[in-house]
């Protein structure tokens, strides 16, 4: 840990300096570059990579992350100059979700922006174009073409790129429980080893000379051109670690004890990559693998190949459904029994097809090694909508998750017998499914999330939810209903949300609406203004309701008021017997002077903070205790502004900010 420690400070020190916003950059694109769509007609198409930089006109040491919007095409290898607006990579303050901040410091990213202007200096020639980003591209170029019904996937599981899966699959493999089958993991390199060796084998059978040794060579020459192709992940690493010792220990005629084996890959992969501890992805692949040491040890009796491969399931099924539902918060009460179908399916049919047609590519076997590879998956998703619509998703009472992790964790390492272990940890992970515990009836809980410059808002009662506003579409990719919002509710074993309240229809509070419209269960709309692709009920003044002893009411706006924009925004007054919250959207002073409004113990901010907003007699109205400013770090407009802050300080206001 502390190797690592040391790496993760120098990576995070050698991040830029803050005077280094603008830049003259020269350096070669080191990743797969990605388009996102439009997040609408009048915004622009954004092309994502990163660029290694070469010489740069400030001090920029290590990859730098951009975004190209409506740029030319940019394509892997290539050495571009650029023009680039930068900053320090920088994450958010939420509890739950990806954390993009830990991904910044394991990947030494340097700095993150935008490109303003470039210009392409050279292409890959000669041995550039054997680089694995470049020959990945041409991969999925070729791919692309062929018009496989599941592309994206295919794509995942041969070369790693999962940009191509269509958002709705992914809410599906992750809703039952098999997203690990769109990543590319060490049970991949492990069928690539073993076809690898079978015909390499086969080989020497054939020539007369030694088929063990003819089958390991070719073996690890497989496992090896797979991790070249994949990118060398992680999981890749360690499997190919532990392949390579098997293998040369083949080669030299010993016999290597899994033990060893095992401990020498964990050395390995701790000695390259000594941040791997940061990556959630190191704990479940050598978990996996010890789980699976652990239970098929030296027995006297053999099992058949059938038993085996159930007991293997079940074995990590029952291990690791607390370990996921402690990272995730989510849990499908059929993901064993779904894993038990898709998990041999993909590993035996389709990662073989998918990977026999990309080496095949370029002759005539390959597009129909693909296609059935593209029909095997088809499949496979039938089968988890088939179990997706026989069972919801549940989502794990947050108070148990850890419990639940940790009891798993001592259970493996009590002296028991090994059905005694999957016992426990099989009962342990049925507790997960108790109900979650509320707040108290009357009682309120309000969380401002971090959405950058946005708002987005959860608010929880005993029995009821409310989201108030989704945060930004992001141009460069994603939004926060993705990032933020829905993982913020997991978070609290949260899956359905009674009431989405949209305050206005302007992007950086709708954006991640069809995100949570997705992937929750929602019970009503209310909106000030009509959004676009959503249907939603008006929410104006006279709308009133009372949840579990807590009022909630808005004032603002009329009906036929005639707004648009900000001031239709949708105004909600939060009142408990003790406590006043008011979520103002983004009125300015035309609506704030028609309002009549009570002290206030927590205010959302108006606006952001904008100078539009929180005029004097807005201010001195409320005198909230809190004021909270939902604005992104160094945004471009200017939020929050100085004087509308001195606003609040003056009523004595505690301001705080996302």
């Amino acid at each position: 840990m502390g190797w690592g420690t040391l790496h993760a400070v120098d990576a995070v020190d050698a991040r830029i300096d803050r005077s280094c916003s603008e830049a003259a950059v020269t350096g070669r694109v080191v990743d797969l570059p990605a388009w996102s769509e439009a997040v609408s007609p009048e915004t622009p198409r954004a092309r994502r990579f990163v660029i290694l930089p070469r010489t740069a006109t400030c001090a920029i040491d290590g990859p730098v992350r951009l975004t190209w919007y409506d740029g030319p095409e940019v394509r892997g290898g290539e050495r571009w100059r650029l023009f680039v607006r930068l900053r320090v990579p920088r994450g958010s303050a939420n509890a739950h979700g990806f954390d993009i901040d830990r991904w910044f410091v394991r990947n030494r990213v340097a700095a993150t922006g935008y490109v303003v202007a470039g210009t392409r200096i050279a292409t890959p020639k000669g041995f550039g174009r054997l680089l694995p980003v470049v020959v990945r591209e041409r991969i999925r170029d070729r791919l692309g073409q062929l018009g496989l019904a599941n592309h994206g996937v295919v794509a995942a599981l041969t070369i790693g790129d999962a940009a191509a899966i269509p958002r709705d699959d992914v809410d599906l493999y992750r809703r039952t429980g098999t997203m690990h089958l769109l990543v590319i993991s060490g049970m991949h390199v492990g069928v690539v080893t073993a076809f690898g060796f079978l015909l390499g084998r086969g080989i020497g059978m054939l020539s007369g000379v030694s088929p063990r040794s003819i089958g390991a060579a070719v073996a690890l020459a497989a496992a090896a051109g797979y991790v070249y192709l994949a990118g060398a992940g992680l999981p890749l690493l360690r499997a190919f670690t532990m392949a390579a010792s098997c293998m040369v220990a083949l080669l030299a005629g010993r016999r290597a004890a899994p033990a060893s084996v095992f401990a020498y890959a964990l050395a390995v992969v701790l000695a390259m990559d000594p941040m791997a501890p940061l990556s959630v992805g190191f704990w479940l692949s050598f978990g996996a693998v010890a789980v699976l040491l652990a239970f098929f040890a030296p027995r006297r009796r053999p099992r058949s190949w059938l038993v085996s491969a159930v007991v293997a399931q079940l074995a990590i099924a029952a291990v690791f459904v607390p370990s996921t539902v402690g990272i995730t918060g989510l849990i499908h009460p059929l993901s064993i029994g779904v894993n038990l179908v898709a998990v041999p399916a993909v590993t035996l049919l389709v990662v073989p097809l998918a990977l026999s047609g990309v080496v095949l590519i370029a002759t005539p076997v390959g597009p129909w090694l693909l296609t059935a590879a593209d029909f095997c998956v088809s499949v496979v998703g039938q089968v988890l909508a088939f179990a997706d619509q026989l069972a919801p998703l549940y989502v794990a009472d947050p108070g148990l998750r850890l419990p639940g992790l940790l009891a798993c964790a001592a259970v493996c390492l009590l002296p028991l017998s090994r059905t005694a272990v999957l016992a426990c940890a099989s009962a342990i992970a049925v507790l997960l499914f108790l109900p979650r515990a509320g707040l108290a009836p009357g009682h309120v809980e309000v969380t401002v999330l971090d959405v950058g410059q946005g708002t987005a808002v959860l608010v929880g009662t005993a029995r009821h939810t409310l989201v108030y506003d989704t945060g930004p579409a992001f141009l460069s990719g994603g939004d926060s209903g993705t990032s933020v919002v829905l993982p913020a509710l997991r978070g609290r074993g949260l899956g359905f949300v009674d009431r989405l309240v949209l305050s206005h229809a302007d992007l950086d509070h709708v954006g991640g609406a069809t995100a949570v419209l997705r992937g929750a269960r929602v019970g009503d709309v209310l909106a000030g203004e009509p959004v676009p692709g959503i249907d939603a009920q008006p929410c104006s003044v006279g709308l009133n309701w009372r949840w579990d002893g807590v009022d909630f009411a808005v004032i603002s706006p009329w009906p036929g008021h005639g707004w648009s924009g900000n001031n239709a925004s949708c105004v909600l007054l939060i009142e408990t017997a003790t406590t006043r919250v008011l979520l103002a959207g983004d009125i300015e002073s035309a609506v704030e002077r028609r309002l009549v409004l009570p002290p206030v113990d927590v205010l959302l901010v108006p606006h952001h903070g904008s100078a539009t907003s929180s005029t004097t007699d807005f201010v001195a109205a409320t005198r909230p205790r809190y004021a909270v400013v939902g604005a992104g770090f160094e945004n471009r407009f200017g939020h929050p502004n100085p004087t509308v802050l001195e606003r609040y300080r003056d009523v004595g206001a505690h301001i705080l900010s996302t």
